[in-house]
C-alpha cells in the first residue's frame, strides 16, 4: 500500500509540475505580447468606433428613395398646385395609397421636385461611398481580430516575431530595422499525428495559415476552419487515403481549440477539400473564400 501511495504521489507531482510549467509559459508569453496586444486592441477600438459611425450614417441614407418618389409624384401631380401650398396629398402610384408630401411654400412645384431629387442624389452618393467604406472597415476589423487570435495561440517568443512582422507590414508598427532586411522567422505550424496516423498541420498565425493551406496541403487534402470566427487553418494530409471519422473529429477539435471560440461549449467547423479553397482577392494573408463546404460541431 505504501508503494502504491508513493507512486500516486509521484504521479500527482509530475502532473502538478507540468501544469505549473504550462501556466508559467502562458504567463510569460502574455507578458511578452502585452505591447502587441495593446497595439491591436487600440486599432480595434478605433475601427469599432469608425464602424458604428459609418453604420449610423448609412442608416440615415435609407430615406433616400422617399425623396425620389416625392420628386416623381410632384412632377406628375404638381399641376394641381396654385402656389403657396405647404403640402400636397396625392395617390402614390407605387403603393396605390394616398401620400402627403411636405412642400416649401416659397417654391413652385417644379422647384420643390428639383430639391427632392437633389436630396435623393446626395444621399445616393453618400450611400455608395459608405457601402465601400464600411466593407473596408469590416475587413480591417476581421484582420485585426485574426491577429488578436494569433496572439492567444502563441506559446513561444518566436511565435510573436511573425505576428509583429504582420503588424509592421500593415502599418500598425513602424519599421525600425534596415529596409529590406526582415527578422528571422523560426516559428513553424503545429504538427500533430491523428489517432489513425494522419499528419495534421495547424497555422499559428495568418502567415502560417497561408503556408499550411497553399504550400503544405495538396488539392485532395482536407481543410478545416471555425465557422465565421477568427482561427487557425487546419490541414489533414490524406496521402491518397480516405479519412476515418475519428480523424475528421480530431481535426475539427483542433480547428475549434485554435480559434476565437476555444472557450465556447460548441464551435461549428467548416471543412472541405483544399482544392476548393481560394485566396480572397486583395485580402490579408490567410483570408480565403470557399463554397459547398461540410460542417461539424
Amino acid at each position: 500500500r505504501d508503494g502504491y501511495t508513493q507512486e500516486a504521489f509521484s504521479s500527482m507531482s509530475r502532473l502538478l509540475e507540468t501544469w505549473y510549467a504550462s501556466k508559467s509559459t502562458i504567463t510569460r508569453i502574455r507578458q511578452k505580447s502585452a505591447d502587441l496586444r495593446k497595439i491591436v486592441q487600440t486599432a480595434l477600438e478605433r475601427n469599432y468606433k469608425k464602424n458604428d459611425l459609418q453604420m449610423k450614417q448609412l442608416k440615415d441614407t435609407e430615406k433616400r428613395d422617399k425623396y425620389k418618389v416625392w420628386g416623381e409624384l410632384l412632377n406628375t401631380y404638381g399641376y394641381e398646385l396654385t402656389g403657396g401650398e405647404k403640402q400636397l396629398t396625392c395617390t402614390n402610384y407605387y403603393t396605390g395609397q394616398d401620400i402627403t408630401i411636405p412642400l416649401d411654400a416659397q417654391l413652385s412645384a417644379r422647384e420643390n421636385s428639383q430639391k427632392f431629387f437633389e436630396k435623393y442624389n446626395k444621399l445616393k452618393r453618400t450611400f455608395e461611398a459608405l457601402t465601400d467604406l464600411t466593407l473596408e472597415t469590416k475587413r480591417e476589423i476581421d484582420h485585426l481580430e485574426s491577429i488578436s487570435t494569433s496572439l492567444d495561440i502563441a506559446l513561444k517568443e518566436e511565435d510573436l516575431v511573425q505576428i509583429k512582422e504582420e503588424l509592421t507590414e500593415y502599418g500598425y508598427i513602424k519599421r525600425h530595422y534596415v529596409k529590406g532586411k526582415k527578422p528571422k522567422i523560426t516559428s513553424r505550424p503545429f504538427h500533430y499525428l491523428s489517432s489513425d496516423g494522419f499528419h495534421i498541420y495547424v497555422g499559428k498565425n495568418n502567415y502560417q495559415n497561408e503556408e499550411v493551406t497553399f504550400k503544405i496541403a495538396g488539392g485532395n487534402d482536407w481543410w478545416f476552419h471555425a465557422k465565421g470566427i477568427p482561427g487557425s487553418h487546419v490541414i489533414v494530409k490524406c496521402e491518397g487515403k480516405e479519412l476515418p471519422d475519428r480523424t475528421f473529429e480530431e481535426a475539427g477539435a483542433l480547428a475549434a481549440y485554435y480559434s476565437k471560440g476555444r472557450d465556447s461549449d460548441k464551435v461549428e467547423i467548416d471543412y472541405i477539400q483544399k482544392k476548393h479553397v481560394k485566396k480572397a482577392a486583395g485580402g490579408a494573408p490567410g483570408f480565403v473564400i470557399y463554397h459547398t463546404n461540410y460542417s461539424l460541431l
